[in-house]
């Protein structure tokens, strides 16, 4: 059965519905509460999802919250709409905008929106609010300043790596292995050697969000890869069944290979055996650092992802005129 972002649907549903209770003069608590449910449904999708249907389902019940808590007054719905606005986007604008600020860079965009959010909402308090608007904004604030709290604590553990190159080096030899894909089937590097070039994507596993997007970007470039003859293979720790359901809800055309143990990983010089974080999958070895590494059909490694830059995108100007330049090698 293909997932589905039931959790999302049904927020979709909640908010507007909520809304429509208060305006239609149900106690504004109660159509709070509707609304509030709404934003904690979607980010439960989130982790898993990841997709602008997410974003927009959040952030329409966070504004919906507020203009709810607002009881009609409009000052009121401008302050705690805008505040639970911009706790949203605290929340979740690192996903939003992941292409800029990735996992860990720039770590002064959520205090900025949380300073935003604060702002809003003390601008209102001398209108004077109800006992239920703390009951339901200081939940959305609290979840917001959890979340900036965890990437504090992930940007902190993957700086070291900064310092360090990965064991494998562009021009040298890639290193063999051989993993289960998503549906068991046994999978090597040397099955692509004199045929194929081959872009390897290592990820955190499933928990991760961001490495949803990042296999998200590397989807949407797969017909011009394919034109390129490069195969994309992922690589992350999970066992093959949570491969199987991530490559069928993400819409995944390239394989994902299961390196329980992450032997592999190991090898190309991307795990970080010490790893803490309380939003992270709980695994033994440690955990992959998000990397890509392009390896010619001849075996050879052409394109390493900068460990500086942890979780940088797939840009096809940083890799297909290396492939152009291979290919016209090739043929002289």
């Amino acid at each position: 059965m293909h997932p589905r972002p039931y959790f999302t649907w049904t927020s979709l549903v909640l908010a507007p519905a909520a809304l429509v209770m208060a305006w239609a003069g149900v106690p504004a608590y109660v159509a709070a509460l509707a609304a509030c449910v709404a934003y904690f449904i979607t980010a439960k999708d989130f982790s898993k999802f990841t997709g602008p249907i997410q974003v927009f389902s959040l952030l329409l019940s966070a504004i919906v919250l507020g203009v709810i808590l607002g009881e009609k007054q409009v000052w009121n719905m401008i302050f705690l709409g805008g505040a639970m606005l911009f706790a949203g986007l605290a929340t979740y604008g690192r996903m939003i905008f992941f292409k800029v600020f990735r996992y860990v860079n720039h770590l002064w965009l959520e205090p900025l929106l949380l300073i935003f959010s604060l702002a809003f909402f003390a601008a209102g308090v001398w209108q004077g609010y109800t006992w239920y608007t703390f009951v339901f904004t200081v939940p959305v604030l609290v979840f917001a300043l959890v979340i900036f709290r965890g990437i504090v604590k992930d940007s902190r553990q993957l700086k070291p790596t900064h310092l360090k190159a990965y064991q494998v080096a562009v021009n040298s030899e890639a290193p063999e292995f051989e993993l289960a894909d998503e549906n068991g089937n046994k999978v090597r590097l040397s099955d692509f050697r004199g045929n194929r070039h081959l872009l390897l994507v290592f990820v955190r596993g499933d928990w991760c969000p961001g490495c949803h997007i990042m296999l998200r970007a590397y989807q949407r470039e797969a017909e011009r890869l394919k034109q390129k003859n490069i195969h994309v293979l992922s690589i992350g720790p999970d066992p093959t069944g949570v491969n199987k359901e991530m490559v069928q809800r993400l819409g995944l055309s390239f394989n994902v290979l299961a390196d329980e143990g992450q032997r592999t990983a190991m090898r190309y010089g991307v795990q970080l055996q010490e790893y803490a974080n309380e939003f992270a999958e709980k695994y033994e070895e440690g955990i992959p650092l998000p990397a890509s590494f392009l390896i010619d059909k001849n075996g050879k490694v052409r394109y390493v992802s900068r460990p500086d830059r942890v979780g940088e995108f797939l840009n096809p100007e940083l890799i297909f005129p290396i492939i152009d330049q291979l290919d016209s090698a090739s043929s002289l």
